[in-house]
């Protein structure tokens, strides 16, 4: 796929059209201005020095990642309501770097050779946040998909990090909610445990609990988990279909999942389960 041409018109300026080059990478690359095409010379005399302008405009507002078209639309309103024929040639008296008519070619090769570059460091140095995580198989109910993740903090400073930086991986922060839990033993047998529901009433409660005493009514069997020096986080993207309590069941199971996975579960824990398991097959 090559780069996208678009023609713009700001409200209010028809006479003026403003040719705007967006890489296939967009948003994670930059877009910039190709051209500006005046159709009133008297009004917007130099299409250069409008040029110039929207691309110190993108300069200033684009993000990595994030949307710029909206605040550069606004930006060059504001802009555009400012120009005046006398501002132009006040810039040409105090500003020599201002581009003759047979300097585009050069500017436009800058440009592309600076588009370039970023798009050798994206292929090269391709940063995953998920990478670290252990990560729990998806469950799927009624359009909703729920997955856990889970990761070794020896402070809450650390949880807060991890957690902060998980959810700047795009498909993780479409997620309707991502409810996380930590429970961390610091120095002289300090305990630190919290959780946040992130929207999903009583989910981080219930998340926290299965980390320390999870119990299975249905076979009788009280399972420990006591699971310390971790960060759980569970998303779930939303399918339009309310599913009620079993929200909670594929929370718990997905959690459980990772966890185990990463083996953050004590071997005392563990010999309970076996223990308690063992007497329930010998009454059967």
């Amino acid at each position: 796929m090559a780069e996208q041409l678009y023609e713009c018109i700001i409200p209010e300026h028809e006479n003026l059209v403003i040719q705007l080059s967006f890489p296939v990478e967009y948003p994670d690359l930059k877009p910039w201005c190709v051209q500006a095409v005046s159709h009133n010379q008297a009004k917007y005399l130099d299409a250069l020095y409008i040029e110039r302008n929207v691309n110190e405009v993108i300069d200033r507002l684009f993000v990595p990642g994030m949307v710029v078209l909206y605040e550069l639309f606004e930006e060059l309103q504001v802009f555009l309501e400012k120009y005046n024929v006398e501002e132009v040639y006040q810039s040409k008296e105090t500003s020599p770097q201002i581009p003759e008519l047979n300097d585009r070619t050069s500017e436009i090769d800058a440009q592309a050779s600076k588009l370039s570059k970023h798009m050798e460091i994206l292929t090269t140095e391709v940063y995953e946040p998920t990478a670290l995580w252990i990560k729990s198989e998806p469950i799927l109910d009624r359009g909703s998909t729920f997955i856990a993740f889970a990761r070794e903090v020896n402070s809450v400073e650390e949880a807060k990090e991890y957690l902060d930086d998980l959810v700047t991986d795009k498909k993780i922060s479409r997620a309707a909610h991502n409810i996380s839990s930590w429970r961390i033993k610091g120095e002289n047998g300090v305990q630190y445990q919290d959780c946040d529901d992130d929207g999903e009433t009583a989910a981080g409660g219930r998340l926290l609990h299965l980390l320390t005493v999870r119990i299975i009514y249905s076979s009788l069997l009280c399972e420990m988990m006591n699971a310390w020096n971790l960060i759980v986080v569970v998303s779930r993207w939303f399918g339009g279909i309310h599913i009620g309590p079993d929200r909670f069941k594929h929370i718990n199971s997905c959690a459980r999942e990772a966890v185990l996975k990463g083996s953050f579960t004590s071997d005392s824990a563990l010999k309970i389960n076996t223990e308690a398991t063992g007497k329930l097959k010998k009454k059967k």
